[in-house]
């Protein structure tokens, strides 16, 4: 969309000084007039019964002046990498199944929200969010997205009990919470936040993928009632000991990168794990891994670069692995021939 243009002054007549009033008011009006035509062109080779717009990098700032109210059967609505702050024009267009306002400039989730209760995919991430609210109507939504927010609080989502796909990642969030009635969830994400200790998640047994890379979990607790889960993300964080997933047998991808490790363990029963990444630990013995992780005849992959048994003979390493864990297929980025 072309920037919005003020007509400059050498187009308009200085008014005499006894038509001033008369003819500010005039300029007034003509300048929003010209604002709100030059909106509704960004829209204008849509028809009225359009069902998907995508106004992707447009540089708009608003939503007023585009004319939304005359797409009566619009299901998509697409405005990512805009300037937009203020979602309430979004009110009217109660056929809407997506709405997507990643990276734009949201300070909130405004009321006009509420009305559009046939959502089922909202992502507003990479705003400037501090809050969590104005969903509770939302109760169709299957997948909602604030990657990348100032969100503190996992908070009112108490009615969505039909999402599956929750993403929070990237935020300033503590404590995982307030997730007890989202008992359809499949996965969720949580990584780089602030917080210390996994909890909060026993009501999510459905939940297949949990990401909480990049946090300051010490503990690996809390994933009893987790008897669906498939893939298990914690790397980047202080863990010293892999433990507590005894029900947690579907594991198929563990990922334990860069944590404080100093020795594979609690792992022996995953007989369906296919991915193991322990890159970035202080693993240095052979002995374990093989005694770890030989039995486990699903194991495809493994990342063990960037440890103590890796550093200590670079020029041994793969082929010490390759003959303790024969089953593999990868390891580290290399494919095994």
């Amino acid at each position: 969309m072309p920037e919005q243009t003020i007509v400059e002054g050498e187009t308009l007549c200085r008014p005499k000084e006894n038509e001033e009033e008369d003819a500010s008011g005039s300029e007034s009006e003509t300048e929003v007039n010209e604002i709100v035509d030059d909106q509704q062109d960004v829209l204008s080779e849509y028809p009225d019964t359009e069902t998907r717009i995508e106004l992707m990098h447009s540089r708009l700032d608003s939503l007023a002046g585009l004319g939304l109210e005359r797409f009566r059967a619009l299901e998509y609505f697409g405005c990512r990498q805009n300037l937009i702050k203020d979602l309430r024009p979004l009110s009217s267009l109660t056929t809407l199944l997506e709405v997507d306002f990643y990276d734009n400039r949201l300070k909130r989730v405004d009321e006009g929200l509420e009305q559009l209760t046939q959502l089922t995919s909202l992502d507003l991430s990479f705003n400037k969010i501090r809050r969590i609210e104005n969903v509770g109507m939302l109760t169709q939504l299957s997948e909602l997205f604030f990657v990348s927010n100032k969100i503190q609080r996992i908070e009112n989502l108490n009615t969505l009990r039909m999402l599956t796909n929750l993403e929070l990642g990237a935020n300033r969030i503590r404590r995982i919470e307030g997730l007890d009635e989202l008992v359809a969830l499949e996965q969720l994400y949580l990584g780089k936040n602030k917080i210390t200790k996994l909890e909060g998640l026993g009501k999510l047994t459905r939940l297949r993928v949990l990401s909480i890379q990049s946090n300051r979990i010490v503990t690996l607790e809390g994933l009893e009632d987790l008897v669906a889960l498939e893939e298990l993300y914690l790397s980047h964080n202080g863990i010293e000991v892999i433990q507590g997933l005894d029900s947690n047998t579907r594991l198929t991808i563990l990922d334990v990168t860069s944590n404080r490790l100093t020795a594979l363990s609690g792992i022996g029963h995953l007989e369906q794990l296919e991915d193991l990444w322990a890159s970035g630990n202080q693993l240095d013995s052979f002995e374990n891994i093989e005694r770890t992780c030989a039995p486990l005849q699903a194991l495809r992959t493994v990342y063990f670069e960037f440890n103590p048994l890796q550093r200590a003979q670079p020029a041994n390493y793969r082929r010490k692995v390759m003959l303790a864990l024969p089953q593999l297929t990868q390891i580290d980025a290399t494919l095994c021939r």
